[in-house]
């Protein structure tokens, strides 16, 4: 409507002077009715918003996002600017392009944890190129609507993933306490740590670094139970920055910094191709980049769309999963483009800034402009920040990704029930999980810390889909009740079917009928059944064949609309012997269409290919009947 207003000519319009063109100036008019309509709304929209509570709430999330984003640059062994360019870059495209307001997203400890090995054996350059793939794919996996596929993870995989995730992420942390000055490669492998031979730090380094790290820890931990006000992760930092310069460096003694690392220098980022030596982008870079940017767009779509989930349940608004997609690729191939590691949504800030009263775009926003005035202003402080207390931060991270819970649920589903009934309570008893749950937990978790997490994932969806299909095809039955046809007066049995008919219960649902004894009217009544895929068709075909082999004929009645519909399209493969009532056009018969494995009888002998081609007129005893086949 508002479109058809601006295309319309407005009387109030003044005519186009002499020698001007008429369309032009109509255009002009048109254009400026358009950004004053716009403006009303910003107007509309900026009176119902709090303005400056969202711009506290993204000033309090970018102070927080420092730290963390440091962090997980140098466990990515990347220096500290890359991480904090990447944060605000992410965070303001995100904030603008992506489909949940609100939504805190930046460097992320999921996507770190995939870099090293590609950062160790093939250079930084190839990175930024696996980080723009990841965008290209995160879009396209955007426009063709698959974020919706998130509503079909399980439950167990989500916590494998969770779980996954902290103790990477944790054990990883530990080899911040090797020695920096040794020339050994930084990975972030769940076990390099004990595998390097690089030399733990020892002495009072090693005394005052875990003392640095368990204040951080303490301080992150304790800190938001008092006051919320302030960002416990720069609270940490600022007391680790303190014990580090005010007490270890007047006892003579000292522990590595960010300077010491990787130190950071304020300046603007620039395109990846100017300050680096890139690779050529040939299919020998792409076979390289292709497996990392695979797992990091699965990986980061994983978490941007359980968060954004969380986010519309607590807020009881509905986010847009396409636009999320779509929004977070763009991010990430500028990301790339400007020499950053990518990124997606951060559960952790996005819960501050929601819980803080943030609800629109413009929090995030002012999250990552802040944060890009403080990397270009502060980075004086963030080089004397000790990486002790980066750790400590760290380890806040873990706690917080770990499910906890689990280990309850494990071990319940573990137990056999007197054992539970006798340590537990009788509500605690009560609190088991199907031990094939808890097993998907354990493998998701398990495969994370041997490969990653989108392998680990993919392990998940695969076991759990097995598990159901197990349980499903058990629940075929039928109840079978004898009648009379009302026109005719012969004899009918009818078999209620329950339960979906698919490939995985074909072959009990076989098991369920007497062809011999049965009458020559069969009805099967799909009221509460569901025929599901071609399996199902040629479980019928031979259903069918079965009772031809006696002279009898099975009819389909009572098909809901989607199986009418699968029925319907395959009914050029039904045999003769099946008749389905339609109330569309009638499907016509015809000779079924064996699988190869079943034309075998041709290779056997005569005797075998006339039991296989007329089971009534083959001699007894020779070949097969219709049914064994």
């Amino acid at each position: 409507g508002e479109a058809a207003m601006a295309a319309a000519p407005d009387a109030t319009e003044p005519p186009a002077p002499d020698g001007a063109d008429p369309a032009a100036a109509g255009a002009k008019g048109r254009a400026a009715r358009c950004i004053t309509r716009l403006a009303s709304r910003a107007r509309a929209s900026a009176s119902e918003t709090n303005v400056g509570l969202e711009l506290l709430c993204g000033l309090t999330v970018a102070l927080a996002l420092v730290p963390e984003a440091v962090a997980f640059a140098i466990a990515a062994n990347l220096k500290p600017a890359i991480g904090l360019h990447s944060a605000w870059i992410i965070a303001l495209f995100t904030a603008v392009l992506g489909g949940r307001p609100a939504m805190i997203c930046g460097a992320t400890g999921s996507l770190c944890v995939l870099l090293p090995n590609t950062v160790n054996n093939h250079g930084l350059p190839y990175v930024f190129i696996a980080v723009i793939l990841m965008g290209i794919i995160e879009i396209a996996l955007g426009l063709v609507r698959a974020g919706g596929l998130v509503k079909l993870i399980p439950a167990p995989v989500m916590i494998g993933f969770c779980n996954g995730l902290a103790l990477v992420i944790g054990l990883a942390q530990l080899k911040n306490f090797k020695d920096s000055s040794a020339k050994g490669s930084r990975r972030l492998g769940s076990f390099d740590a004990f595998t390097e031979d690089d030399p733990w730090i020892t002495g009072m380094e090693a005394v005052w670094a875990g003392i640095i790290t368990f204040v951080a820890f303490a301080v992150c931990l304790l800190l938001p139970r008092l006051t919320k006000r302030v960002p416990s992760a720069l609270v940490a930092i600022a007391l680790g920055t303190a014990i580090e310069w005010a007490v270890v460096r007047t006892t003579g003694a000292r522990t590595a910094t960010v300077k010491d690392v990787a130190g950071l220098k304020g300046s603007f980022p620039t395109v990846a191709w100017q300050s680096y030596e890139m690779p050529p982008l040939n299919l020998d870079t792409f076979r390289i980049v292709l497996p990392l940017s695979i797992t990091m767009s699965a990986v980061g779509l994983l978490e941007s769309l359980m968060t954004l989930n969380l986010i519309d349940e607590i807020t009881a608004t509905k986010g847009n999963t396409m636009r999320e997609c779509i929004g977070q690729g763009i991010a990430n191939v500028a990301c790339g483009v400007l020499g950053g590691m990518g990124g997606c949504a951060m559960i952790g800030q996005s819960m501050i800034n929601i819980g803080s009263g943030a609800r629109t775009r413009l929090s995030s926003a002012t999250a990552g402009f802040f944060l890009l005035l403080i990397v270009m202003v502060g980075y004086p402080a963030i080089n004397v920040i000790p990486v002790s207390a980066l750790v400590g931060v760290m380890f806040n991270v873990v706690y917080h990704t770990f499910e906890w819970r689990s280990l309850k649920l494990m071990l319940l589903s573990a137990l056999p029930k007197t054992l539970r009934e006798r340590l537990f309570s009788d509500k605690g008893s009560k609190q088991k999980i199907r031990r094939a749950d808890a097993f998907v937990i354990l493998v998701v978790t398990a495969v994370t810390l041997a490969y990653d997490l989108a392998i680990a994932v993919a392990a998940g969806m695969a076991v759990s889909c097995a598990m159901f299909v197990f349980d499903t095809a058990s629940l075929i039955s039928v109840s079978a009740r004898d009648g009379r046809d009302a026109a005719t007066g012969q004899a009918v049995k009818y078999y209620d079917v329950h339960g979906v008919l698919f490939f995985g219960s074909c072959a009990q649902f076989l098991t369920l009928f007497d062809e011999k004894s049965d009458p020559d009217d069969v009805r099967l009544v799909f009221n509460a059944g569901y025929i599901a895929d071609y399996s199902a068709i040629e479980a019928l075909n031979k259903l069918g064949e079965r009772y031809g082999s006696y002279g009898k004929r099975v009819k389909l009645q009572q098909l809901k609309p989607g199986c009418g519909r699968v029925v319907k399209k395959a009914g050029g493969l039904l045999v003769q012997e099946l008749e389905v009532e339609l109330q569309a056009e009638e499907i016509l018969s015809a000779e079924r269409e064996h699988l190869n494995v079943e034309n075998w009888a041709e290779d056997v002998g005569p005797a075998a290919a006339l039991t296989a081609a007329d089971p009534l007129d083959a001699p007894a005893g020779a070949g097969f009947s219709s049914t064994e086949a």
